[in-house]
């Protein structure tokens, strides 16, 4: 019976405990030391927690376009933001080219940590996220000021 308590203690903090080790953080996935600026058109979004996507096809150097795949922050800090599923589907639709800053990955795959979007007018620029906090997990939302 004085076993009860524990066990189901032990569970708890297993079940709350499987979720902080499977969110990665930043500095393990991406190199802050490769900033990139990628230029091209959304092709698709993807708004989903924990965190979300946009694709972007850019040219690569030798002219080849190439299909990034750039991890967003949580939806809720992106919408904070000033930047809703409305303007993805507006950028998607009207084809509109526009710049991206992110920072690649470790393993070199086209795949980075969205930065900010900047819109072909090159007034408009939407902070994304920048880079997350040093330490523990992503937070999704700017370093702090």
């Amino acid at each position: 019976m004085k076993k009860t308590p524990v066990l189901i203690t032990c569970a708890a903090l297993l079940a709350v405990s499987i979720p902080l080790l499977a969110h990665h953080s930043f500095q393990a996935e991406y190199d802050q030391s490769k900033p990139l600026t990628l230029v091209g058109k959304l092709t698709k979004v993807v708004i989903e927690n924990p965190h979300g996507w946009i694709y972007l096809d850019a040219k690569n150097a030798q002219g080849r376009v190439v299909n990034w795949a750039l991890e967003l922050p949580a939806p809720n800090v992106v919408q904070r933001n000033g930047f809703d599923r409305n303007i993805y589907q507006t950028l998607i639709n009207t084809g509109e080219q526009v710049t991206v800053t992110a920072y690649a990955a470790w393993d070199g795959s086209k795949h980075a940590w969205a930065g900010g979007l900047t819109r072909a007018d090159g007034q408009t620029v939407i902070t994304l996220s920048g880079i997350p906090p040093q330490g523990g997990g992503r937070r999704g939302g700017p370093p702090p000021q």
